[in-house]
């Protein structure tokens, strides 16, 4: 078993239990303490036995620094929010814990981040970083694609293990370690629709579609039909379901599938009407003629007729005879 030998600060852990004359002067190492009052023993009455536990204490201690690395860097939540524009505010929230909190230096915290965010030629842009949060502006977090119902995100894949794997690579392997996967991750898009996990090593690709109202109206129309009317004579009102809908001759589209009435109406003819069944995507025709209403006969008054004629007769008769008397 390697000799653990720790001297500066690393004595400040002993008790100052007297001062052998042999001693150096200054902050001692460990060891002149163990040699001198182990080996020796003590001028103020400790024993040996108190004086050896106290020591080995120490040791356990020292060695378990030097080899259990502590835990001093945890991540607790990720929330990402996208934009319209594909880009992506990450608001990283972690824990620094332990006696050696601060053994991480921000720096490398801050750059360890922001590699494990960087999902473009464009680095992320730190917008606030202190020793709880960090809130980090990503660009071109989702790529952007129309489709015919609207348009299509589809985010890029993250893997917080490659931090972790700096760490171990870096000076302090050994002294601490670092959990860089969020316990809990919430990736929110431009329309509110939000995915959650929890521990993950890493964020999946995502896709997500935002409706586009109008995109979406023009695809998922109800289907129709077309009703297609000719009259003889033309310029009559056509009525479907007693709505006016316009003159002939026309087509009707728009008309649900089904069975509808149809009433044709022109001055001077018949009313004309039928039933026709609309089929979707279809065009259905009507040929209509229409009945020519015949003017009504004029009707004399009766008793009058024969009297009338005979009077025209008489007064015919009268005139002549006056002209073949002179």
């Amino acid at each position: 078993m390697p000799l653990i030998i720790v001297s500066g600060a690393g004595s400040a852990l002993i008790p100052d239990i007297g001062r052998d004359r042999d001693m150096p002067d200054g902050n001692p190492p460990v060891w002149y303490w163990i040699k001198f009052r182990l080996v020796k023993g003590s001028d103020d009455g400790m024993s040996r036995g108190t004086m050896w536990i106290i020591s080995l204490a120490c040791v356990m201690c020292i060695a378990g620094l030097l080899v259990i690395p502590a835990q001093a860097f945890t991540a607790d939540t990720l929330a990402i929010t996208i934009d319209t524009n594909g880009n992506a505010v990450a608001d990283f929230r972690f824990t620094l814990e332990g006696f050696i909190e601060n053994a991480i230096p921000q720096s490398m915290l801050e750059g360890e981040l922001t590699k494990g965010l960087t999902t473009s030629a464009d680095p992320p842009q730190v917008l606030s970083f202190d020793r709880s949060s960090a809130t980090l502006l990503v660009k071109n977090f989702a790529e952007k694609v129309d489709v015919p119902t609207g348009t299509e995100y589809r985010t890029t894949q993250l893997d917080f293990r490659k931090a972790e794997i700096a760490v171990k690579n870096s000076a302090l392997n050994g002294i601490i370690s670092a959990d860089f996967s969020p316990k809990k991750m919430v990736v929110t898009f431009p329309d509110g629709y939000t995915r959650e996990f929890s521990d993950f090593s890493g964020l999946p690709t995502l896709t997500h579609t935002v409706i586009d109202p109008q995109k979406q109206a023009a695809i998922y129309q109800p289907p129709t039909g077309t009703i297609s009317i000719n009259s003889s004579p033309p310029h009559a009102r056509v009525y479907i379901d007693s709505v006016y809908a316009g003159d002939t001759p026309a087509a009707f589209p728009g008309i649900a599938p089904g069975i509808h009435m149809v009433s044709l109406e022109l001055d001077g003819f018949l009313p004309f009407t039928r039933t026709v069944n609309v089929t979707a995507g279809e065009t259905v025709t009507l040929n209509a003629v229409l009945s020519y209403i015949p003017p009504s006969p004029t009707k004399s008054v009766p008793g009058f007729g024969l009297p009338v004629t005979m009077i025209a007769f008489a007064i015919c008769g009268m005139a002549f005879s006056r002209r073949f008397v002179r």
